[in-house]
């Protein structure tokens, strides 16, 4: 059995060492961390949008307490 750095052979199946998995797995969670991140950012966006259109927190609270109960 011949055995290489990268590879080996065990009886038919052949065994890498993950190197290109490593790639896409960090890929995969950088690209997963972006999209939270700007998902965040659009988050918070809205809620400093909400808070000047209501005329300040405690307005928003207001208004939203009267949307969730109704009254």
């Amino acid at each position: 059995m011949e055995r290489t750095r990268a590879k080996e052979r065990l009886g038919s199946v052949l065994v890498t060492d993950g190197i290109g998995n490593d790639i896409l797995k960090g890929g995969a969670v950088a690209s997963g961390a972006l999209a939270v991140g700007v998902i965040g950012a659009w988050a918070l966006s809205c809620m400093v949008a909400a808070v000047i259109q209501a005329g300040g927190p405690i307005s928003l609270f207001r208004y939203w307490l009267s949307a969730v109960t109704g009254v």
